[in-house]
């Protein structure tokens, strides 16, 4: 037999798609592409939610490493006794600690975040002012960071952390 020819019926050598099967190929699509999109474009917002939390935390311990290390500094300006004048603290310019911050946050805060810092009066161990004054000797330091979600809504996470003299 010639090569092409026909053998009980089935065209050899054939060549395309037959209309039916384009048609059915398209349905298919058509059915199958709208929820398989979706889900990817729900997972994507999923992994941008996980990676903009994991830089809030990143944003939250690198403000309270700088306020430890404050606690901790020899410097007549810092340590815990400065932390009880909290807007001298925090707001003094070029030498209160948001301006030192600026340098070590602005990666973070370029990508939509900000952050706050709140400190407590002394408290006792337990966190709440005791009526005993001598128990009163630890400070809480709250760091609120907010980022946008991917969709758009805004997300808070607050760190808090006791801190006392050395």
């Amino acid at each position: 037999m010639k090569n092409g020819s026909h053998m009980s019926g089935i065209r050899c050598g054939r060549r395309g798609f037959t209309l039916i099967e384009v048609v059915t190929m398209v349905m298919v699509l058509a059915i199958a592409v709208p929820p398989t999109l979706e889900i990817l474009m729900s997972n994507s917002a999923s992994r941008a939610n996980v990676i903009n939390t994991a830089r809030a935390t990143m944003l939250a311990s690198n403000v309270l490493e700088g306020v430890l290390a404050d606690v901790s500094s020899s410097d007549a300006s810092l340590g815990f006794d400065a932390l009880a004048d909290v807007n001298t603290y925090l707001n003094t310019p070029t030498s209160g600690f948001y301006n030192r911050m600026t340098p070590g946050t602005q990666s973070y805060t370029s990508l939509g975040m900000s952050y706050t810092v709140s400190i407590s009066r002394l408290v006792s161990a337990n966190g709440i002012e005791s009526l005993d004054i001598d128990e009163n000797v630890f400070r809480t330091v709250t760091v609120q960071v907010s980022y946008p979600s991917a969709d758009g809504a805004a997300y808070t996470l607050p760190v808090s952390l006791m801190v006392s003299t050395i």
